[in-house]
């Protein structure tokens, strides 16, 4: 019978510590064999919470734009959206569709189909859904030019990029005002970012546009990121949204959502966690050996940021309410 409690009484530890340890669980690495390196996985932190006064919000998330969103990795707001659970009781739960993003998303603005809202978002013009944006935005994506560190070009407006050429990259997300500008300005589509920085360092085109984040992680997982240099200041800014139903944006409990989203407390967090992503793939990515293409070291001069262009300014949030 003490044999039996001992072991009833061990396993019962074990279970609560390993239970205690995916409660406390945020991030964990996910090593890919064929790259030589671990990425992360973030977590979901929509189990963590029974507060009796817990207020979901459940979004639509697309599952293909990393570290946005992701099937296969989840999204670092998995993190950055903890610190607003804690505060506020508020979750945001990410849900990915089993059928295609895009239809999926068509279908929430017709109110086909029961969803809260949509996760990541950029202002568009959809006269024909009611469904609205939660303001402010919850985080400003950025487009630099990215040029080789030993050949920057100097710019004093955006519309000089017509003069040079360049690349974008099909995975990355933009907006599609910025798709626009890129069409005007002659800028061509590639497949990804390895197409991208290959044409970019061999000398085939002489700048990239993307966005800060996903092009920073490319970077280290292709071990190039000390062979290229970015814009001083970005090109354009892209500010992303939750757009939910008017149900869900007319809550009271969303009144909280927009103070925490202008807080100190979100932009500490989120730069936090944004920090915390690109220090993870550095480390992890240490002694990745660079494409065969990059047949000289980088530069030993430090390289002053190319451009400094004024940024398009961001939405006038006041304007679109």
């Amino acid at each position: 019978m003490k044999l039996l409690l001992s072991i009833t009484l061990a396993l019962s530890t074990l279970i609560y510590s390993n239970a205690q340890a995916a409660k406390n669980n945020v991030i964990r690495m996910i090593g890919w064999e064929e790259n030589g390196y671990s990425e992360p996985r973030y977590t979901s932190v929509s189990s963590r919470y029974d507060w009796k006064d817990r207020f979901d919000i459940e979004l639509t998330a697309n599952p293909d734009i990393f570290p946005w969103s992701s099937r296969r990795q989840g999204s670092v707001f998995e993190k950055i959206f903890g610190d607003l659970a804690e505060k506020e009781h508020i979750v945001i739960v990410l849900k990915y569709p089993i059928r295609d993003y895009a239809q999926t998303a068509e279908r929430f603005e017709k109110n086909d189909e029961n969803i809260q809202g949509l996760f990541a978002t950029y202002y568009e013009n959809i006269p024909y859904s009611k469904n609205q944006y939660i303001y402010p935005s919850f985080f400003e994506n950025n487009v630099h030019v990215i040029t080789s560190a030993k050949k920057t070009i100097s710019l004093k407006t955006k519309d000089e990029l017509k003069n040079y050429k360049g690349a974008y990259v099909a995975q990355d997300y933009f907006s599609s005002f910025v798709l626009k500008d890129f069409e005007k300005l002659g800028i061509e589509k590639v497949k990804d970012f390895p197409e991208a920085y290959k044409k970019l360092l061999t000398g085939e085109i002489d700048y990239v546009v993307a966005s800060y984040y996903p092009s920073q992680i490319e970077l280290y997982k292709l071990g190039i990121h000390d062979y290229v240099a970015y814009s001083k200041t970005p090109i354009w800014k892209m500010p992303m949204f939750f757009r939910v139903t008017p149900e869900m944006a007319n809550h009271p409990r969303v009144v909280y959502l927009k103070k925490y989203l202008k807080s100190p407390s979100y932009a500490k967090a989120k730069e936090e966690g944004m920090k915390e992503l690109l220090e993870i793939y550095k480390e992890n990515t240490r002694g990745i050996v660079p494409p065969t293409y990059i047949n000289v070291g980088p530069s030993e001069e430090t390289i002053e940021e190319n451009t400094t262009v004024q940024p398009e300014p961001s939405i006038d949030e006041k304007t679109m309410e």
